[in-house]
Formats: structure tokens, sequence, C-alpha cells
């Protein structure tokens, strides 16, 4: 399936907070269209037809030849079926983060996705605020660094024993998932797939659901990384730091500071909206016959899948591989 005349056509499905973001992202690119929001929720799909947006039901969606591609904005837990359905219907992915619960439901994705010659993308989007000289072969840049990342978000242990995020099958885990991937999944960019991980401590508000993790990863270039995520502290804070045998590079609040190549780099902050729109951007661009989608390419988050898989289900204190 190729775009239309009338531009990619796009279905939401989900309307909490991402998919909201998601259908920002979708009306303020100029040839993409929104083409549905999928909402079983009552009160909510009542919101958003309040808000003028086209609610339909899954199954019509899935059917429509106008709908290009669907962005699955669900709760990691309730994905699969839909993922599975949407291939079966011909439409290529945007998957919100953490786009699977474990390396071998991103395989399946993935397989599927291939088999019907699909376009499998993710909304990591901070992918794109690297710049050129760290989006390819960062990890053999990086080969032997050492790593640390620290991400604070300040958020009540209320906030994770309510509806889904305290099913630990649907949220698959805590601060550790929802507010520490996106600068793990950058840490994988940088340094390559992941070969053990090690639980050195970890706090859960309830069986599964994690508020503090703190661990280790090892990286198959020899290059390690500390990682501290937590909601129990009072400051926003996210910063990861690479340092190379010669390179080095840091994101702080999505500012990108470093020296590569003996050449100080300095790149300014994104909005976040603007760089989900530039997900968008890279799968439209795909379909209207230009290149494959790539720094939003769904099998590049097996590393980030890998690792919190692994920190989550490791007993505090083990390692365990994960590659």
């Amino acid at each position: 399936m190729t775009a239309d005349t009338h531009g990619v056509g796009i279905a939401v499905i989900g309307f909490g907070n991402a998919g909201r973001q998601h259908v920002a992202a979708v009306q303020a690119l100029p040839g993409v269209r929104l083409a549905a929001v999928v909402e079983t929720d009552p009160a909510v799909a009542r919101r958003a037809r309040d808000e003028g947006l086209p609610v339909r039901p899954l199954p019509e969606v899935l059917a429509d030849p106008a709908v290009d591609a669907v962005a699955v904005c669900l709760p990691p837990g309730h994905r699969p079926p839909v993922l599975a359905d949407a291939v079966a219907a011909g439409r290529h992915l945007v998957v919100e983060k953490l786009p699977a619960r474990s390396t071998g439901e991103l395989a399946e994705i993935l397989a599927a996705s291939a088999r019907a010659e699909l376009f499998s993308t993710v909304m990591f989007q901070h992918r794109f605020a690297l710049p050129e000289a760290l989006r390819t072969k960062a990890p053999e840049r990086f080969a032997e660094a050492v790593g640390n990342l620290l991400i604070s978000r300040p958020r009540s242990a209320a906030h994770y024993r309510e509806g889904w995020r305290a099913e630990p099958e649907a949220a698959v885990g805590g601060v550790s998932v929802h507010l520490g991937a996106h600068y793990l999944d950058l840490a994988c960019q940088l340094l390559g797939e992941p070969v053990a991980v090690t639980c050195l401590s970890r706090t859960d508000v309830a069986a599964g659901i994690d508020t503090e993790l703190c661990g280790h990863v090892a990286f198959r270039t020899g290059a390690r990384l500390t990682v501290t995520v937590t909601c129990r502290a009072a400051a926003r804070f996210e910063q990861l730091t690479v340092l190379g045998r010669q390179d080095w590079v840091e994101v702080r609040t999505g500012t990108t500071t470093g020296e590569v190549d003996g050449r100080p780099l300095a790149v300014p902050a994104r909005p976040a909206a603007e760089l989900r729109q530039d997900v968008y951007r890279e799968l439209a661009d795909a379909l209207r016959g230009g290149q494959a989608p790539d720094l939003s390419r769904l099998d590049r988050s097996a590393g980030v899948v890998a690792v919190l898989d692994g920190l989550l289900h490791a007993s505090v204190g083990a390692t365990r591989r994960v590659a």
C-alpha cells in the first residue's frame, strides 16, 4: 500500500496521553492526515468527538483502504492482538514506547511486518535529536566506553496504583519503562547491542511496578553503562553521558554537547512535539516512494527492550544475559 493523492492516512489507536501526542504530530504535518481515532472507553471517545476528531471502530479502520498506517498507543500489554490484526490488514505500524514486553514479542512483530512487506516504526523520537555524526556507526566510535544514565521525574506512588499502570501485564513496569525508556534507547543507539544486565537495586510500589531502579548494562563492544531511574526524588532531571577513548557526548534535557573527531559538539534541544513529527515525516516520505524509514525503525528497539526486560526480571544483585 502506498499513500494516495489525499495524503498519508494515519489512524491513532488509543487516545490517552500518548495518543493525544500522536494526533497532534499527525495534524501538524502537511501531506499527512488523521484518518481516525480508535478509542473503546466511551467517555474518552466522547471527548475526542467533542474535539472534532473522527472516532471510528477498529474493524472499520482496518478495512479502510485510505488508512495507510496505524499508530498503536495502547498500554504495552494490550498491543499484541491489535498489532497482529493491523499487520494482517496490511497496515504499516507506528508503535508507542515501550514497543514490546520482550525481545521474543518484538521479533514476532518484526517477522510479521517483514512477511507482509510493511514498514514498522516506533515512537522513540529522541533519536532524531542526535546529531548526524552520531546517527551511524556510533557503537564503533564508543567501543569500550563508560556511560552513566540518570533520570528523575517526580511521581507519587499513587500514580502507579491506579488503572493500567498498576497492572504488570499491561504496564510491563513502572518508572524504568515509562520514564527511562527514551534515554535508555538513546544509550543503546550509541553503545550498540547489550549482552548482560545486572539489577543493583529496585524499589517497587507493587509487584512488578518499580518506582526506582539502579542497574548496570554491558554491551558487546565492551562499553558499560550505569543506570538510575527514579520518581522518588523532587528533581526533574535527564542526563546521558558517554565517555569514549577519544570522543565523548552528553545529552541533558534534550541538549547534546561533547567532542567528536576532535571538534566540539553543541546541539540545542528541540521540542518533543517536533521530534514526534520527524517520526511521522520519515514514514510518510517512505510511503510516498522515498527511502525506507531509518532512525524510527522498530528493529532498532531490540536493545532497549532487552535491557528493560532483563533489569525488571533479574533478581537484585544478579546478572542476566540478554543476548
